[in-house]
């Protein structure tokens, strides 16, 4: 029996292109299968920029956020690219929110004092935001955004330089795990692997029927506002925010297409079951509700949305990725339900399943994210 390759990803988005980049500077032989095209706007990892957080951050995730910016600044060193930006970031909401309640007995427990920045100071530094009155601006210095297209292009080249092969339009119809391998099922084709890595996003549901049950996918739809005042809207003067209301949470960053900023919105959020069915037009209601906070809040945008994305990710019942596992066979990982928030953290996440498909103890603890901690896993593909 001929084996294809010592490891097989299938996704290769987000997640599996750093994983083959991961494994390609490890040497090891490695091919990706991807249903649609290397650097596709089908999956999570679009929308020009991800807002990136290094610090004061929740338990689950700052051991592996510990990690990711020296991962970013390897993948810029290997691929010439330009792909994190550190420019500092702002939190606006009232201090009773949970949200800012929470960020800042973070920062305090880290024997920090929280930077707050005064209204003075705001409309000094920042006059881009209208301030409520019980507002407080927390600065957090190590934020910045992430280009998603451009990391996952640059990842997915470097371990094809390196020998890597992807193979695009090779959607796998199925999943068998055996002793000694993986067989990965297509329409053309069976592969096999020795180990076999399923990073396939808001497809992973369906293509590892109950791996987690209760888990989901979720619409999420990014806005387009041109600014009045250029200059206002550089990076270096105009850093990420996430700014806190009563009804909903809306984050944002200059546009690297000059003369416009990017704005999202978290909240309630429509679900569905099927990826393919996927609405991609924003609705008028989704763009009324983001026009009428920033005509309110962001005085030097002009209130009129010129672009609209829509896009999905994965989420599961806690919040929390699936990391791991999930074959009685120890041959079949998955990576998968980063439940909006996986972008920052890809290249850590890479390393750690190039780790695994190699049974090494990965350098990052992942045991809060083990599939198995949804003790019903069904899914058993041998």
């Amino acid at each position: 029996m001929n084996i294809d390759a010592d490891v097989g990803v299938v996704g290769v988005g987000t997640m599996g292109s750093m994983t083959l980049w991961q494994l390609a500077r490890r040497g090891v032989s490695a091919i990706g299968l991807e249903q649609f095209r290397v650097g596709h706007e089908h999956g999570a990892g679009v929308g020009e920029s991800r807002q990136y957080r290094a610090e004061y951050l929740e338990d689950e995730v700052r051991d592996v956020m510990a990690l990711a910016t020296q991962e970013y600044r390897a993948l810029e060193h290997d691929s010439g690219l330009d792909l994190l930006t550190i420019a500092g970031g702002l939190t606006i909401g009232s201090p009773e929110s949970q949200y800012v309640s929470e960020l800042l007995q973070r920062i305090r427990a880290t024997g920090q004092t929280p930077k707050i920045l005064g209204r003075d100071e705001m409309a000094r530094r920042y006059p881009q935001h209208t301030l409520a009155k019980h507002d407080v601006v927390v600065w957090n210095p190590g934020s910045g955004y992430v280009q998603p297209e451009h990391a996952i292009v640059a990842a997915s080249a470097e371990a094809q330089r390196r020998g890597t092969t992807i193979v695009p339009h090779c959607p796998v119809t199925g999943i068998t795990s055996h002793a000694g391998h993986v067989e990965v099922h297509t329409s053309s084709r069976v592969w096999r692997f020795r180990t076999l890595i399923v990073t396939t996003g808001a497809w992973t549901w369906r293509l590892l029927s109950g791996l987690v049950p209760g888990a989901d996918v979720g619409r999420l739809v990014l806005t387009w506002f041109p600014v009045q005042d250029r200059d206002l809207f550089t990076a270096e003067r105009f850093p990420t925010f996430t700014r806190v209301f009563d009804e909903a949470m809306i984050y944002g960053m200059p546009s690297l297409a000059d003369g416009s900023v990017r704005v999202g919105i978290t909240g309630p959020r429509a679900k569905f079951a099927d990826p393919d069915s996927l609405e991609r037009i924003a609705t008028p209601q989704e763009i009324d509700t983001i026009t009428r906070l920033v005509r309110r809040w962001m005085p030097h945008l002009v209130p009129t949305v010129i672009r609209t994305g829509v896009h999905m990710d994965a989420y599961t019942p806690d919040g929390q990725p699936v990391i791991g596992p999930v074959d009685d066979h120890g041959r079949v990982l998955v990576a998968a339900g980063f439940s909006g928030r996986g972008f920052k953290m890809a290249p850590v996440v890479g390393k750690v399943l190039a780790q695994l498909a190699l049974d090494r103890h990965p350098s990052t603890n992942i045991d809060h994210w083990r599939p198995d901690r949804f003790n019903y896993c069904k899914w058993s593909p041998s």
